[in-house]
């Protein structure tokens, strides 16, 4: 029987043991994954060493395991090789001739086939070294870009360089292990992420196979090549409807590789998994992380976008609008009967330059055609145009375009005719005309009275001043006979004083 002290000291030798192993039994495993909850996502359910998920518009990083460790990439170089080979200005359709270093390649190297002296459209050569990851392929590629392997393989390094990948290094152009040879999942995906913009590299990355157009010794033949890429196939386990892509890759250094693609409702996902153990591990990881990846965005209706964007393209003025409406006029817009009202934009959650940017690209895959002169009334509802959107694969939504309100019109003012109806007789040119006749003959009258009134009145002045003037010599020779009167009576005064004297 154990003393009180020892049994204390068990306890006590367990509780430390049971400490020291939670950490060990709170990690999580590829077992634990719980694929009805794909948003919790943790590094430990992930088989691969190396992985990450960004969102290929932006190069946001959504999920992240030793993304920046040094891993040996395999074939999925060849996703450098194809961009190279795209952005060269070698036409898709120019006729090449595959070169003689297609066969200086390692023994066990995989093969598209293609020999030296092969002729065929450069497509064909792209699609058949990318698909099957040939080697061979891949340096013919090299020689036709640059003119040279070495010289290919600087100017993969150089455009590396260009989008920021601080931890790649590439010795040759298809992937085949070297020690100087390596490159990081965060790196990778840069370059992943500006390869898919590509439109000609998302069509040969997403093709599930392709019949190459081979003229071998002078014989045209046609060889079919099929892609490595599980998750493209409809009838395979891991099939994935919404990825467009992208490379596999593998040798014992470097494990089970794989960059991959996704896209749904507008949303652009790239991957990478490095160094998995077993092959059906990269295709469990990437589905992982695309469930996971499309978890951090919300889907926003047809609808919803538009309410988004209203302010900047939904806002119309239209005339006759009564005074005292509270907007002025201002009415916005709304939109109906969407022709898939299925349709969702998805937009990256808890990131308002994200939305920002996502509004305004929709704004400007909008086209709207309005009724022109709108004018008051407007009824809530009542159809004043059309809308037109393309989404970013090209898919065309159109929608009516619909009132959020109503407008009062403006009351009619009162008119001269309400209150004189007589003027409405004057709505006739021809009474117009009579009138305009009729004032002119009444103005060239008044012009003729007064004419003859003001001749009038001349006469009567003339006659006036005759006549004052007769008045006035009347009165002067009056006057002059009155003088004269005066004067013989002051004469005939004086001799009577004379005969007064005489008197005397």
């Amino acid at each position: 029987m154990l003393r009180p002290n020892r049994w204390l000291s068990l306890v006590l030798a367990l509780t430390l043991a049971l400490l020291c192993a939670m950490p060990a039994l709170a990690e999580e495993t590829p077992a634990d994954y719980n694929r009805n909850v794909p948003q919790l996502l943790h590094e430990g359910h992930l088989y691969a060493t190396a992985a990450v998920l960004v969102d290929a518009s932006n190069g946001n990083v959504l999920f992240a395991k030793n993304a920046r460790q040094r891993m040996y990439p395999a074939s999925t170089t060849k996703v450098m090789t194809l961009l190279l080979a795209l952005e060269s200005g070698i036409g898709m359709d120019t006729t090449i001739v595959i070169p003689k270093q297609a066969n200086e390649i390692p023994a066990d190297s995989s093969l598209v086939p293609v020999f030296p002296g092969d002729v065929m459209p450069f497509r064909d050569l792209l699609y058949g070294f990318m698909l099957t990851s040939g080697n061979d392929g891949a340096n013919a590629v090299a020689v036709l870009v640059s003119g040279s392997v070495d010289g290919f393989v600087a100017k993969m390094n150089a455009r590396a360089a260009e989008l920021g990948c601080e931890d790649t290094h590439f010795a040759n152009p298809h992937g085949y292990h070297d020690e100087n040879h390596w490159s990081t999942a965060m790196d990778m995906a840069r370059i992943a992420s500006e390869a898919v913009k590509l439109d000609s590299f998302r069509q040969i990355v997403s093709s599930v196979s392709y019949t190459m157009n081979i003229t071998r010794n002078g014989k045209p033949q046609e060889t079919r090549v099929t892609n490595t890429n599980a998750l493209l196939k409809k009838d395979h386990t891991y099939y994935y409807p919404d990825c467009i892509g992208i490379k596999t890759g593998y040798h014992s250094a470097a494990g089970q590789c794989f960059v991959g693609a996704a896209e749904r409702d507008g949303v652009r996902l790239v991957t990478v998994d490095f160094h998995g153990t077993a092959n059906i591990e990269k295709w469990i990881d990437t589905i992982r992380m695309f469930n996971y990846g499309f978890t951090c965005y919300t889907g926003y209706t047809m609808e919803q976008m538009f309410t988004f964007a209203s302010p900047k393209i939904a806002t119309l003025r239209v005339s006759n609008a009564i005074e005292s409406d509270p907007e002025h006029g201002r009415i916005g817009l709304k939109i109906a009967q969407i022709s898939d009202p299925d349709y969702t934009r998805m937009v990256e959650n808890d990131n308002e330059q994200a939305m920002t940017a996502a509004i305004d690209d929709f704004v400007s895959r909008c086209e709207m055609t309005v009724t022109s002169d709108m004018a008051a009334p407007i009824s809530e509802g009542e159809i004043i145009g059309r809308l037109r959107y393309v989404d970013q694969s090209g898919k065309e939504i159109t929608a009516l375009l619909v009132a959020d309100r109503s407008i009062a019109e403006q009351p009619p003012k009162a008119e001269l005719t309400d209150i004189f109806p007589v003027l409405k007789y004057f709505e006739d040119p021809l009474v117009v005309l009579l009138c305009v006749v009729l004032i002119l003959l009444i103005i060239t009258l008044i012009i003729a009275a007064a004419v003859r009134a003001s001749r009038k009145d001349k006469r009567r002045k003339k006659l006036y001043e005759a006549r004052r003037l007769e008045y006035m010599r009347r009165k002067s020779a009056q006057k002059r006979r009155e003088a004269r009167r005066r004067d013989r009576y002051d004469e005939y005064d004086d001799d009577d004083d004379d005969y007064d004297e005489y008197d005397d």
